[in-house]
């Protein structure tokens, strides 16, 4: 150690100022102006804290290895090494960097300075191989698990995965994996969440549809659903939730829509099938049919449950209003003038002399006969086969048997409507309807002037029928041979009677 001499102080006079001294193991020291310069370069060279003379070459050559283990710990950040594993090191570093001789760190001109870059090279492969094993064992984790939600799954749509994991290399890679995995296994239930809702949404649009009610905002909703499928894991969990919240509001929506719109569809087949019964009766529903049709349009337009209550609302007053007209109708005897009255000249041309008073209301007069004859005649006799059937011709064709025969000795039955009606219409007659009828249907085209040719038994009581099985192969309708049938004309509705035209007993008022 190099020293300097200093001068004795003399009495009464101040001490000369004095050099400091160096201190050990610092590679600064101040000096007067009078010290030569030499003496620097010989305080550097000499041994800081054994007296021994260091390697320059080894204090540069462990600098540069310290920087370039320092650059790959910024390398292994970037390949996903958190910072955090590396914080200690980095402190390390920063310390060793803070004196510094000649270029190379003070750390590295003391003995010791190899074994310190050895051990941060050592405890850098040992966090590289932790993290690195630890990341593949998430991503690994996260592969089984999407697998998991994802079954069933094709070999193809895993391999893909698989073949990914076995390319990476690096912690970042499986970080990587891990978390789009974890992303896409999250959202495996939102997207078949999704997929479910825009399904139903799909059914209750074709609902809406066969119903004619609008889908708006259907179509946009629907559109970013589909677009939705498109997106990066990323952008669709963040859009799923929302997504899922407006389908989901979109089905309420419809659901309530179709109830409505259910209930306002009954409301127009019951206020349509009043005016229909009104129509029969022969009554003004001109009013109501307009209305009904603004409800239609109106209909095709609404959005809402309210407004599809406020068009039910709507055709219950109509539906109402149609009815009432009825009762009123109803309530009054109603008498249809203008039909001749026959008495039948045959015991079984009852049928026959019925169309011929009816026919006298259009103003054509047919004689019982002439129908007979246009209706024609099969006279085959009935008989009863190995099963133990009545077997007789067809009266939905013709007239089965002899007009002047009778039916409890099977000799004759006559006929049933078709035939009656083809020879009415080959003269010119106008057939509203024909066929069974209920009894209100009745009443109604007797209430709307026309009469009605009325197929009933002889004592206007209920008897089981004994239906018969015709030459061609029909099963025929018929009360007979012990109960007899009848036709009528009814001409008049009354609250609690009916009037009609009996061809044998003469005009007769019916007790319903």
């Amino acid at each position: 150690m190099i020293a300097v001499k200093s001068r004795p102080a003399t009495a009464g006079t101040s001490p000369a100022p004095q050099p400091p001294i160096p201190v050990p193991g610092r590679s600064r020291f101040v000096w007067t102006g009078r010290l030569s310069a030499f003496l620097l370069l010989g305080a550097v060279l000499v041994s800081l804290g054994g007296g021994g003379l260091l390697d320059v070459g080894s204090a540069y050559s462990l600098q540069a290895r310290a920087q370039s283990l320092h650059a790959h710990w910024t390398s292994m950040v970037a390949n996903g090494i958190p910072e955090t594993d590396l914080a200690a090191l980095e402190r390390e570093w920063k310390d060793s960097q803070a004196s510094r001789i000649i270029g190379a760190s003070a750390m590295f001109w003391l003995p010791g300075g190899a074994g310190t870059i050895d051990r941060w090279q050592a405890e850098s492969d040992r966090i590289w191989a932790s993290d690195l094993s630890r990341y593949r064992s998430d991503a690994l984790v996260a592969e089984q698990s999407l697998h998991g939600v994802l079954v069933p799954e094709t070999h193809a749509q895993r391999k893909a995965r698989l073949d990914a994991f076995a390319e990476s290399t690096t912690p970042l890679d499986f970080a990587t994996l891990r978390d789009e995995w974890t992303l896409q296994a999250r959202l495996v239930p939102l997207d078949q969440r999704i997929a479910s809702s825009v399904a139903g949404v799909g059914g209750l649009l074709q609902k809406a549809n066969k119903l004619g009610i609008r889908s708006d905002p259907a179509a946009d909703l629907l559109a970013r659903a589909d677009a939705y499928t498109g997106l990066e894991t990323k952008e669709r969990l963040a859009r799923a939730e929302m997504l899922t919240r407006s389908l989901a509001g979109l089905q309420s929506n419809l659901q309530g829509r179709l109830a409505a719109a259910a209930v306002t569809q009954q409301a127009f087949q019951h206020a349509t099938e009043e005016i229909a019964l009104a129509t029969l009766y022969g009554l003004d529903v001109s009013s109501y049919q307009s209305r009904v049709a603004g409800n239609h349009a109106a209909f095709a337009r609404v959005l809402t449950a309210g407004e599809f209550a406020a068009i039910t609302a709507d055709l219950k007053q109509v539906a109402a209003g149609a009815d009432h007209a009825v009762y009123v109708a109803l309530s009054q005897t109603r008498v249809i003038p203008g039909v001749a009255f026959i008495y039948q000249n045959h015991p079984l041309s009852c049928e026959e002399a019925a169309t011929s008073m009816a026919l006298t209301h259009q103003g054509i007069h047919l004689s019982q006969d002439q129908i007979l004859h246009e209706v024609g005649a099969d006279l085959r006799p009935m008989y009863v086969d190995g099963a133990g059937r009545v077997r007789w011709a067809n009266a939905y064709e013709t007239f089965v048997g002899n007009v002047n025969g009778s039916e409890s000795n099977y000799t004759g039955l006559g006929t049933f409507y078709p035939p009656l009606v083809r020879v009415a219409r080959a003269h010119g007659s106008r057939i509203l309807a024909y066929g069974s009828m209920s009894a209100a249907t009745i009443y109604a085209r007797v209430i709307a002037g026309h009469p009605v040719v009325a197929f009933a038994t002889w004592d206007w009581a209920w008897h089981p029928r004994r239906d018969y099985l015709s030459y061609d192969g029909q099963w025929i309708p018929w009360i007979g041979p012990v109960f007899a049938s009848h036709v009528y004309v009814v001409v008049g509705v009354g609250p609690n009677r009916v009037l009609v035209n009996d061809p044998i007993r003469g005009e007769a008022i019916v007790f319903p």
